[in-house]
């Protein structure tokens, strides 16, 4: 997950005085600043451009007559002398090359960023091809010790407990889960609840289904096999094993082989 932080940022360009105009609030005359800003929007560097602001304050008692801050379409409530200094200030500040390239400096940095983005997706892939192979290997070939963080279903909710893989005869599997089981969970924390020693595992035995003998719908999967009235095979869907296809970016392991 990618979090950016950003800062919109006023800075004062130019302040100068306006000459013989007189505070509304205190009476002084020529106490009246004017100060140009320009607003943009930066991430370490100034990004995006916001336009130019103005500023209009008493510097004896500090009423505001314009703040920068205020809409464009705000109703002016200054004499037509402020509003001619504005004008003014606007159309005779130089800006520097630096000031004239930073309100577009996104479109350069975009494409900078885009490869970045790239990059990380193209690592984050790898990664996840790479651990799904890994698990994959594992499911394919088990070995007996093999502890997979798994939901169950067999009181038909859906629950979490560690599966422990006993042994393998041919295609069957037989496998202990935890005496304890926990809500359905995709935090770390509450896996780390149930235990892996032996004294954690039920004594009851499943038969089921070696992974490599499912179809590929049911990889990972576990199922075990029951004989109906007529003696034929019906399977019993048990459960799964979490993120047996790391389509999930976890941040941590689901199969255990020590």
């Amino acid at each position: 997950m990618l979090i950016f932080i950003y800062q919109i940022i006023t800075k004062p360009l130019q302040t100068k005085p306006i000459i013989d105009e007189v505070c509304p609030v205190c009476g002084h005359k020529n106490t009246i600043d004017l100060t140009l800003y320009m607003r943009y929007i930066a991430m370490g560097i100034p990004l995006f451009g916001m336009g130019r602001r103005t500023g209009v304050v008493c510097t004896n008692c500090a009423h505001v007559l314009k703040s920068p801050d205020s809409s464009i379409f705000a109703k002016k409530k200054y004499s037509a002398n402020v509003a001619k200094a504005i004008s003014d200030i606007r159309h005779n500040h130089k800006r520097t090359l630096w000031q004239l390239v930073y309100p577009w400096s996104i479109w350069f940095v975009m494409p900078f960023l885009i490869l970045i983005l790239w990059g990380i997706t193209l690592i984050n892939k790898k990664r996840t091809s790479a651990k799904a192979n890994q698990y994959k290997e594992l499911l394919m070939h088990p070995k007996p010790g093999d502890i997979y963080k798994a939901t169950w279903a067999e009181s038909g909710m859906s629950e979490g407990a560690l599966v422990k893989l006993m042994r393998i005869n041919g295609d069957t599997m037989y496998i202990v889960k935890t005496r304890k089981n926990i809500p359905f969970s995709f935090s770390e924390q509450d896996w780390n609840n149930l235990e892996s020693d032996p004294a954690s595992f039920e004594g009851k035995e499943y038969k089921i289904k070696k992974f490599s003998a499912l179809k590929k719908e049911n990889y990972g999967d576990f199922f075990m096999y029951d004989n109906d009235e007529n003696g034929r095979e019906y399977p019993k869907f048990l459960g799964a094993v979490l993120n047996s296809e790391c389509e999930m970016d976890l941040g941590f392991e689901t199969i255990y082989r020590r």
